[in-house]
């Protein structure tokens, strides 16, 4: 193992909202297509924002970012393409942020981020449903984020996420990026 370095990032994920049941009504061959189109559509979404893209988990992207306000604009870009509005495509998205010091290493070719960050904003998809967006307090406080969301008439939710594997609870803003009227 070479280049290893730790480093404060945004890390996003993204999760793809009742995959299972999709995978088996379209069956594993077009589900998968769906899937493809997908990613590229989120890649770019990434790329576009400051982002790059660590790897994918099954239907799942796992990205960072140079700062959290271009993570968080991201995540309503995702949700945008993905939105209520686009009847043509069926897959809906859930997001998850955290922001803090990673675990930088290059194995062979490639970058992959490791740590409590990364494991903690993995964890955080579990506050978060179909277009929303689940980030920590650490993201939440960041230069300008507060300021976008205000800006976007953000539709917020303060939750905790709580672990028996962690010392504590961990602060999350939940936004719903299309609220229930």
């Amino acid at each position: 193992m070479t280049g290893v370095q730790t480093c404060a990032l945004p890390i996003l994920f993204t999760e793809v909202v009742g995959s299972t049941a999709f995978y088996e009504s379209q069956g594993d061959p077009t589900a998968f297509v769906e899937i493809k189109k997908h990613f590229d559509e989120v890649f770019a979404l990434i790329a576009k924002h400051n982002g790059a893209v660590i790897k994918t988990i099954g239907d799942a992207v796992m990205a960072t970012f140079l700062e959290p306000l271009d993570a968080v604009q991201c995540s309503a870009a995702i949700h945008h393409a993905f939105g209520p509005a686009r009847s043509t495509c069926p897959i809906r998205l859930r997001i998850s942020l955290n922001t803090g010091p990673c675990i930088a290493v290059r194995l062979n070719a490639t970058m992959d981020f490791f740590g409590g960050t990364v494991n903690v904003a993995a964890k955080l998809q579990a506050l978060a449903e179909t277009w929303q967006v689940a980030m920590s307090a650490a993201t939440y406080h960041a230069a300008g984020v507060e300021e976008y969301l205000r800006s976007q008439d953000a539709t917020l939710v303060p939750l905790q996420y709580v672990s028996k594997a962690m010392r504590g609870p961990v602060d999350v803003m939940r936004w719903d990026v299309f609220p229930s009227p």
